[in-house]
């Protein structure tokens, strides 16, 4: 395999080949949701959780946050934790063996990102890296030391060292064993998801956030002794009272070791072995020239917004529409993913908008050039919304306007391309989020595979927390019938369908 296409393509959804599958779950071979490092002292993160009060609207713009005053200390990174990654709630039914859910959604609820903590004068805790136990709501100390300057300057920091550094991995069987070699596109969807969780969680807390998904991915697995596992790191959070820096041009090599704990619990008695999978994660962990000092990024993404003549119609995202929400402590602790619609709620105009403007907010990482266009265009399928015509549309997240692409009735064509799922035609609108695939490919390399499922998971947990915030519930839907998405929607080949998502009540 020498491009990341060609898993794309290998990948794809097709009647045909679903038809073919007769790939059937192994119930007793399910892997464990819970990873744990067997060796490692737990320390308790407590019960007592700090309060966030603010709505989502004024935490995910990320303009107007609130700098924290206090210092870090533990009680902080428990709420952090509590209100990002932790479990939400218990559900169980008959002689089914109970299970979690949690605060960050995941396809199949398998949740194959798991969250390491590395720790720099934080109150009450010992510098040093830690595990995020998620079942008992726990750091396991997997090394001590002040290890987190030094991961800083590997990183690229350039601005004092943060208190906490959050690594965020994922096991790819966790998803495999479910989805097969499609598992890999779920793991990077997952990762955009517990990105924005983070990110909410944080700013929510008065946090600052830097996003970092540009590193040396083989160097950094080494040094933080997660070589003999079977997680691999996709992105470092640096997170402080003020905004941290990083150097996007230069990414160092350290050739150490954290001497950390690698002693994990096995997730499966078996696990069947997925090519496709490690070929293409390998592909994406090649570092390209950062963009920044390349000359010629290959051409910008096609738009569909400067076609003359494309548009039937479009109108304005108005910033002024109030609405009225949850607070994020209340909305964070309840997100769910609903499985089913009522098929007659009609969402009001002015909580449209306000989910449109949640959509249009951009995020800065890293791994971006600034000011680059958005890797991700979403394309709804409006059935029920109060004063918006039923039809197809397209949002342009940049200038913050919704254009009408066509009339008429779309729940059965929006059913159809989602594997005949009644939960994207019984909601009040649907989702097909289309990813500028070759602008990115050619401007990240292979690497860019991922940052496109980052952007569409950031879309959709800002449609999951918007959703309930204001009373509404929504899903994630990771299987649709690719190119015949494209064939419906028109699309031009440089651009590929990676999420589908869908909202209502």
């Amino acid at each position: 395999m020498k491009s990341i296409r060609e898993y794309h393509e290998a990948t794809k959804h097709s009647w045909e080949k679903l038809y073919q599958d007769s790939h059937s779950l192994d119930w007793a071979n399910q892997p464990n949701p819970f990873r744990s490092y067997l060796d490692c002292p737990r320390i308790d993160l407590g019960s007592g959780f700090e309060k966030i009060y603010k709505p989502l609207s004024s935490v995910w713009s990320f303009h107007d946050i609130e700098p924290r005053n206090e210092p870090i200390t533990l009680h902080t990174l428990s709420a952090l934790m509590y209100y990002s990654m932790a479990i939400s709630a218990w559900k169980s039914y008959p002689g089914v063996e109970p299970w979690s859910l949690r605060v960050n959604p995941s396809s199949g609820d398998l949740h194959p990102t798991e969250t390491h903590v590395y720790v720099h004068n934080v109150k009450d805790l010992p510098s040093g890296a830690y595990h995020y136990f998620v079942k008992g709501h726990q750091l396991e100390q997997r090394a001590l030391g002040d290890i987190v300057p030094t991961l800083w300057q590997t990183l690229g920091g350039i601005s004092t060292t943060p208190p906490i550094i959050i690594g965020l991995t994922s096991i790819f069987w966790r998803e495999a064993w479910k989805y097969q070699s499609r598992a890999l596109r779920y793991c990077y969807l997952d990762l955009g998801h517990a990105m924005a969780s983070i990110r909410v969680a944080a700013h929510g807390l008065g946090l600052f956030v830097m996003l970092i998904g540009g590193f040396h991915d083989e160097n950094i697995r080494q040094y933080l002794c997660l070589d003999k596992t079977d997680e691999h790191p996709l992105l470092f959070l640096a997170i402080d009272t003020k905004q941290p820096v990083a150097d996007t041009r230069q990414k160092n090599i350290h050739k150490g070791t954290i001497s950390a704990s690698m002693h994990i619990n096995r997730l499966s008695r078996k696990e069947v072995d997925y090519s496709l999978i490690t070929q293409a994660h390998a592909l994406t962990t090649k570092m390209s020239m950062n963009p920044l000092h390349k000359k010629g990024n290959g051409n910008p993404p096609v738009s569909p917004f400067n076609k003359g003549g494309f548009y039937v119609s479009h109108f304005k995202i108005h910033e002024a529409m109030a609405i009225q929400e949850y607070p994020l402590k209340w909305t964070i602790r309840h997100r769910r993913s609903a499985i089913d619609f009522d098929g007659e709620t009609t969402m009001s105009i002015s909580t449209f908008h306000y989910l449109m403007r949640l959509l249009c907010s951009p995020y800065k990482a890293d791994y971006l050039i600034p000011e680059s266009p958005p890797l991700i265009i979403p394309y709804l399928y409006i059935h029920r919304v109060e004063g918006v015509e039923r039809g197809l549309y397209c949002l342009d997240r940049t200038n913050k306007k919704l254009f009408l692409l066509s009339r008429g009735d779309m729940q059965h064509v929006a059913k159809e391309l989602s594997l005949n799922q009644d939960i994207a035609s019984d909601s009040a609108f649907a989702i097909s989020f289309i990813s500028n695939f070759d602008y990115a490919l050619n401007t990240y390399g292979n690497r860019g595979y991922r940052y496109i499922h980052y952007e569409a998971g950031f879309l959709g947990q800002s449609l999951y927390l918007g959703a309930t915030a204001i009373e509404l519930d929504a899903t994630g839907i990771g299987a649709f019938i690719d190119d015949e998405v494209h064939t419906f929607l028109k699309t031009p080949a440089e651009q590929q369908v990676v999420y589908h998502f869908t909202v209502g009540k």
